[in-house]
């Protein structure tokens, strides 16, 4: 019988890193036949979930020295007899990879933010391979030859047995959703500016964790704008609640700055809620038509958009949520995502042995 495949999932922490629910969904749904998964933090353990065995459960800290934590981290995947690391790292960090070189370790990360840096490239050119789940990342930061056989497009997708249409809770007003850390880059203050030119009887209800001095500013702005009685905070909410709430909006939307393929859309749109963009980075433009992506440099353009959502017939509206409904069922499960991943782990181990 062939051995399985020994994957580490690497991430700084289940805290504050947004793509904890990717991985953990692959974790969650990997064919334990074939491969054998774990999770390595950096800190913070005792967010780990707890449906995580401990034994899959593997910390390693970063003491701050080059040379000893790269040679320590190689050591580390040897005791470990790591055969792929995934890296989830939203950082230019290359020593992860250095280390995976040294181990004779196969190494893949996942990018899946704008960012771009002489260190992000070191960190690719090392890379054994690449998976971005943009499809303009491609021309954007791997269009070198030397990047060329070693990428792939892996879209996220969303677990269609929790994320679909759910009974609607009645309610009297239109309410508008953003679901997202409460901060600069979500850019929630550009919803709540668009209220001003909204009818009243529209609310916005924001969840998520709060940066402190960025809520101190919206709350500066609704008191200035006397708009603080249509603007509700709920705080942070699990994943798994996040279909409930769902239930109760009438419009999506997400005014990021900077995204790479928005989970949240995929999940507005697998739970029948019409979804409204920025083209925060470019995914937005691969999930949704073009009549539902904004100009963050037009704040006009957001009104109309949503007034054009709120003025929709009965059957108009159904039909839109019904071709959300659709493109998630078709390119955005979690299984094909998942498969995407098993397909390309097969092909690194591959590579060369």
């Amino acid at each position: 019988m062939r051995k399985q495949i020994k994957i580490l999932y690497t991430i700084p922490n289940f805290k504050t890193a947004g793509s904890q629910y990717v991985l953990l969904s692959l974790f969650r749904n990997i064919d334990r036949t074939v491969f054998d998964p774990y999770i390595c933090i950096e800190k913070f353990p005792e967010t780990i979930p707890k449906d995580i065995p401990e034994k899959r459960r593997l910390l390693f800290k970063w003491k701050g020295s080059k040379f000893q934590d790269v040679l320590g981290f190689r050591r580390f995947l040897k005791e470990n007899e790591i055969d792929i690391v995934h890296s989830w790292d939203y950082k230019s960090n290359y020593l992860e990879v250095l280390s995976c070189r040294l181990a004779n370790v196969k190494y893949l990360y996942t990018k899946k933010n704008n960012a771009w840096s002489k260190r992000w490239q070191l960190k690719s050119w090392l890379a054994n391979y690449i998976a971005y789940d943009n499809p303009e990342m491609k021309d954007r930061f791997f269009k070198s030859l030397l990047f060329r056989n070693k990428i792939s497009f892996i879209p996220h997708g969303v677990d269609t047995n929790i994320f679909k249409p759910l009974g609607k809770v009645s309610h009297q007003n239109f309410n508008i959703g953003c679901i997202g850390n409460i901060g600069a880059n979500k850019n929630q203050l550009f919803v709540i500016n668009a209220l001003k030119g909204l009818p009243e009887n529209m609310e916005l209800h924001l969840y998520g964790d709060e940066e402190a001095k960025y809520r101190e500013l919206l709350d500066a702005y609704l008191k200035d704008n006397d708009l603080a009685n249509r603007v509700n905070f709920h705080g942070f909410i699990e994943n798994k609640n996040i279909p409930s709430i769902f239930q109760s909006l009438d419009l999506f939307i997400l005014p990021s700055i900077q995204e790479g393929l928005p989970v949240s859309i995929l999940e507005a749109m697998a739970c029948g809620v019409p979804v409204l963009s920025s083209d925060s980075g470019g995914g937005a433009k691969y999930l949704l038509d073009a009549k539902n992506i904004f100009d963050l440099n037009r704040p006009a353009e957001l009104i109309q958009k949503i007034m054009k959502i709120y003025k929709l017939q009965e059957r108009e509206r159904a039909v839109l949520i019904e071709k959300g409904i659709q493109n998630i069922a078709k390119k955005h499960t979690l299984q094909m995502e998942v498969d995407n991943y098993e397909r390309l782990y097969k092909t690194i181990i591959s590579i060369n042995s």
